[in-house]
């Protein structure tokens, strides 16, 4: 045999094993599952079996006792019914005492001459029972029980009865019998939620924890013992259908066809009339037990078989692991020669590429030097041109205002050139700053712009006291003019542009709000938004600039800056910085 077909019977053995296996793990479990049922079972009928012979028994006495009073066999031999209201009466307190669903009397004919419900609408009085066993046994034997649903009443019941005697040949009198009602044992039985039967002689079921199962067969009934039945009228007009199929591993399957329910059939033989106490214990529960138990054994054998399967793969793998080490060591030394030769080469170019960023970070500093450099250049020419018209009109007051605003402008623009020439570090210039002061300045410096966009502004009204906060005055006219300038670029093209501003104070900072309802900010640019020379304007509209100097000046400062999209449509930049401290003896103002 070649290795391969070595290897597969090898793999078929294995596989019956376990098959064998599991099959044994199964037949073990369900067979313990059904003995440990069945000692349950055993209990149970136990129990259900005292409690019924109980029933009984406190009942057995009482005929006996009955039919050696006076009275009682008076009634049948006093032809002028001089007694009978009154043994009506007694048997009716009696009955009531005992608990008994009805006493009754019966003449030696079958016929009954006193009752306890002779006072009922279904009485006894009148109506003849000859066919009865409880009558017969009691004329031949002295005393009789039997099992029936009443022909009067239709209610089923348990008949005890006894012989009454005193007649001058020795034969009975009569007969009386006592019913009693096993109603309550049987409510009893359903509501322990199990299922328990009380099957007669004839395998009939007389009492059940389930009601529909009462009346039912558990076996096939004989000719003669049906002839029986019907004679006796035990069962009136019931049908006696069979309770289910009996299996050939004695269980007990009931419902139709192969969707019923089976059941272990666990019974106990009875004192009483050849009666069979039965406990049915679901078969379900004990294949889901063995079932449980196949599946533990097949998953510990899956895991076995995995552990194997892992071993296996992770001396194969550490074998490769082995090989590719040495091809690697041999790799790493033609690499090592590689590399010292690159090394050499790289140090040629290392020059040239301290060369290259120097060009790149003049690039960068050139395009921020041009992007600050347009804002106070855009405002000159603004109040220039304000101050054209104003003594073109002949108003040189108003023109001269314009003219120190241009001046204090290219101050500013010195300002810039200043902090320029230091490139290499950062003012520290911090003093008290009025945060609307200076938005009132940039919004003059962008006037022209507002007016010629018709953009309508919603600023903060002023506040007493003002807010402060800790900050070079330029760098927050930049920080702000960059912010108004990419709220109007927003509002380009936009039908009745909106422009709101909001200033207040939220604990130890000042919050500044500048909102627009132009198209908002799209999803994938918001996490870039404050790097620099990154835009969504088109080519030659912006550097990308500004919001990155914006988030710059906001970091020197100390605080925060966030953008967001409103839910109403449109852009939400938010701006938190520390609050100034406030002067002696002025509160802390708040909106």
């Amino acid at each position: 045999m070649t290795p391969r077909t070595w290897r597969l019977a090898l793999l078929m053995g294995c596989g019956l094993l376990v098959a064998a296996g599991l099959w044994a793990i199964w037949q073990w479990q369900y067979a313990q599952a059904a003995r440990e049922a069945e000692r349950h079972a055993q209990t149970r009928l136990a129990l259900y079996t005292t409690t019924l012979q109980g029933a009984l028994e406190s009942f057995a006495y009482l005929p006996g006792l009955l039919v050696r009073q006076p009275q009682v066999q008076a009634v049948l031999l006093d032809e002028a019914g001089i007694f009978d209201a009154q043994v009506n009466a007694h048997l009716a307190e009696v009955a009531e005492r005992s608990g008994a669903e009805a006493i009754f009397l019966m003449d030696a004919e079958g016929v009954t001459v006193a009752a306890s419900n002779h006072a009922s609408a279904d009485s006894f009085l009148g109506h003849r029972y000859p066919f009865r066993p409880y009558f017969r046994d009691a004329m031949a034997a002295g005393q009789g029980e039997f099992f029936a649903i009443g022909s009067t009443t239709s209610r089923p019941g348990y008949f005890v009865s006894a012989a009454v005697t005193g007649g001058t040949e020795g034969a009975p009198l009569g007969v009386l019998a006592l019913k009693v009602s096993l109603e309550s044992l049987q409510e009893s039985w359903r509501r322990a939620g199990e299922k328990v039967l009380l099957s007669d002689a004839n395998g009939v079921v007389i009492l059940s924890s389930r009601p529909e199962w009462r009346y039912r067969r558990l076996g096939e009934l004989s000719p003669d013992a049906l002839t029986e039945i019907r004679d006796q009228r035990q069962f009136l007009d019931e049908p006696l259908l069979p309770l289910g199929e009996r299996l050939a591993d004695g269980s007990l399957r009931i419902g139709g066809d192969d969707l019923g329910e089976r059941f272990l059939d666990l019974s106990l033989p009875q004192a009483t009339l050849g009666w069979t106490m039965h406990y049915l214990a679901p078969v379900r529960p004990l294949y889901a037990s063995a079932r449980n138990a196949l599946l533990a054994a097949a998953g510990a054998t899956f895991a076995l078989l995995l552990l194997g399967l892992w071993l296996r793969e992770r001396q194969r793998r550490q074998r490769l692991r082995d090989r590719e080490a040495n091809i690697i060591r041999e790799a790493n030394e033609r690499l090592e020669i590689r590399v010292a030769e690159r090394t050499r080469e790289l140090e040629a170019t290392q020059a040239e590429l301290v060369q290259a960023g120097k060009l790149a970070a003049l690039g960068t500093m050139a395009a921020g030097i041009a992007h600050e450099l347009n804002q106070p250049l855009s405002g000159i020419r603004t109040f220039a041109a304000n101050g054209e018209r104003l003594l073109a009109r002949g108003r040189p007051e108003a023109a001269e205002s314009n003219f120190l605003r241009i001046q204090a402008l290219c101050e500013r623009q010195d300002a810039l050139i200043r902090q320029l020439k230091l490139f290499a570090r950062r003012g520290d210039r911090q003093e008290p700053v009025d945060l609307a002061e200076r938005l009132d300045f940039v919004l003059e410096l962008l006037d022209e712009r507002l007016t010629e966009q018709e953009v309508s502004l919603a600023r903060p009204e002023p506040l007493r006291p003002p807010l402060r906060i800790m900050g070079d005055p330029l760098r927050l006219e930049q920080l702000l003019t960059n912010l108004l300038r990419n709220a109007l670029d927003a509002l380009r093209g936009v039908t009745a542009p909106r422009l709101e501003i909001s200033l207040q104070r939220e604990g130890g900072q000042v919050v500044l709000g500048v909102a627009d309802n132009g198209p908002g900010i799209e999803e994938d640019a918001l996490s870039r938004l404050f790097d620099p020379f990154f835009t969504t304007k088109a080519v030659g509209d912006g550097l990308g600039l500004g919001l990155f100097i914006c988030f710059g000046i906001v970091q020197d400062l100390g605080g925060s800056i966030a953008a967001a999209n409103r839910p109403e449509g449109g852009a939400l930049f938010r701006v938190a910085l520390p609050a100034a401290p406030a002067v002696s003896g002025e509160p802390h103002g708040e909106r």
